[in-house]
């Protein structure tokens, strides 16, 4: 496990004017041993209480996701002020309004809450000095409302229609291959699965964390007695998108040039590196579910 300063101090421009990736910063190494005590500790405080939020959902539940919304969209802004966009801190604002649709059972409303969102964006990326910039600090404003807005929420529709149990499960398969991964990779890790994005990474913590959620989903199925081959559908294609929501947000701290999204979670980094892979898990497992059973 690896900590470093997390910002660069210049952006850097290609050949084409776009903003190039600048450089990782160099790392420091501290002992593998006292930052997975770390991780360990911030889990055993943090699971509890995302578990008793999804269980008992309501006020409960939309408070979790408001607050892990709000930090997300505060982290995502830094990251991408660090890669040198321009984000409109009024319109990543509404970043919140996507949970809050959500729990009032008016996400039918979400379609004209993105356009006028996107119209925000656009208009907001035109208050510049370069105004020939503008589509790409809109583009980035669009991304981080969607990214982190609309995904999180998913956390609450799911839990509204499908149940606690279900939703508890989807969160489980996820942790199953996130956990799985990260101990098969450091104990038997050889090959880089995606070294220009995340050198840590390995083929074989990929594979096992595939195959954890997989085993996971058809022993859940088997006690449930829900359809083993839709779960175990449903335990791929979560452990999937959990994997490639791992690797966005990778990547855009390798565009940002930073280590860490944030510090707000002890061994683990900010909170997009904590929920990366719920974030794109979640909803993939919500209409997996949806059209599978």
């Amino acid at each position: 496990m690896v900590t470093t300063s997390s910002r660069r101090s210049t952006s850097t421009r290609g050949g084409n004017g776009d903003l190039a990736a600048p450089p990782v910063p160099e790392r420091t190494q501290v002992p593998r041993d006292r930052a997975l005590a770390r991780r360990v500790a911030t889990a055993c405080v943090g699971a509890p209480v995302l578990i008793a939020a999804i269980w008992f959902g309501g006020w409960a539940l939309l408070a979790v996701v408001l607050l892990l919304s709000a930090v997300g969209a505060v982290e995502f802004r830094r990251l991408a002020a660090s890669a040198g966009y321009r984000i409109s801190v009024l319109v990543l604002a509404g970043t919140l309004l996507f949970p809050l649709l959500a729990a009032a059972g008016r996400w039918t409303d979400s379609g004209a809450l993105a356009a006028g969102l996107v119209l925000a964006s656009a208009a907001a990326s035109l208050v510049s000095a370069n105004r020939g910039a503008a589509p790409r600090h809109a583009a980035a404003t669009g991304l981080g409302v969607f990214y982190v807005g609309a995904l999180f929420a998913h956390l609450i529709l799911m839990r509204d229609a499908l149940g606690p149990v279900v939703a508890l499960a989807v969160v489980g398969l996820i942790w199953a291959n996130d956990t799985t991964a990260y101990f098969a990779g450091r104990a038997w890790g050889r090959r880089k699965l995606a070294p220009s994005i995340s050198p840590g990474k390995t083929v074989e913590g990929f594979l096992v964390g595939i195959a954890a959620a997989v085993v996971a989903a058809a022993a859940l199925a088997f006690l449930m007695d829900w359809p083993v081959g839709s779960l175990t559908g449903i335990g791929l294609g979560v452990a999937l998108a959990a994997v490639a929501g791992d690797l966005w947000e990778s990547a855009l701290k390798r565009r940002a040039g930073v280590k860490d999204s944030g510090a707000l979670l002890p061994g683990h980094g900010g909170v997009l590196d904590r929920f990366d892979a719920v974030l794109f898990g979640v909803p993939a497992g919500y209409y997996l579910w949806r059209w599978l059973l």
